[in-house]
């Protein structure tokens, strides 16, 4: 992983909405959050011009029946590359596992499909960011298949 950008500390209000969007269905909430993100990245300038969102596994999402991290990257309005990352393991949730746990739990979990990325800049979105091991998992796979510079974008970052 490049770097990795949060956009507000996962804390008080901003806890809550995102505990009501991603567990609780309050889907209305993803583009209130997600204009949040996007203007933290308009002050960053970050230079990549596309963007993915972290995957759900199949089940998860069929649980669930959205991705949080795709209704925060839709108001971002990059593009995303051509192919798809896909979460090839059903892993755990990471809530409440040390950074060691974290990093077995999600290694080897994504898997780009599609051409290669040709040393391109890509941007990961996800929710809520505590030690980096699901970002770092997602740009192993990216990088593997070609990616150059993954920055990891998150709504919030969870204080240690």
């Amino acid at each position: 992983m490049g770097r990795i950008v949060a956009a507000a500390i996962y804390d008080g209000p901003l806890e809550q909405a995102l505990h009501r969007l991603k567990y609780e269905g309050w889907r209305s909430l993803g583009p209130t959050l997600g204009d949040l993100l996007a203007e933290r990245l308009a002050a960053e300038a970050l230079p990549a011009a596309q963007a993915l969102a972290v995957p759900l596994h199949s089940r998860r999402l069929k649980e669930r029946g959205f991705n949080q991290s795709e209704l925060l990257l839709r108001r971002l309005r990059l593009p995303a590359p051509a192919g798809r990352l896909e979460r090839v393991r059903d892993t755990p949730p990471q809530v409440g596992q040390d950074r060691l746990h974290r990093l077995a739990n999600v290694r080897d979990a994504f898997r780009w499909t599609g051409p290669t990325l040709g040393g391109q800049p890509v941007i990961v979105v996800d929710d809520v960011t505590t030690t980096g091991a699901t970002l770092d998992a997602c740009a192993a796979g990216l990088t593997d298949s070609g990616a150059g510079f993954v920055i990891g974008v998150t709504l919030a970052r969870v204080r240690l």
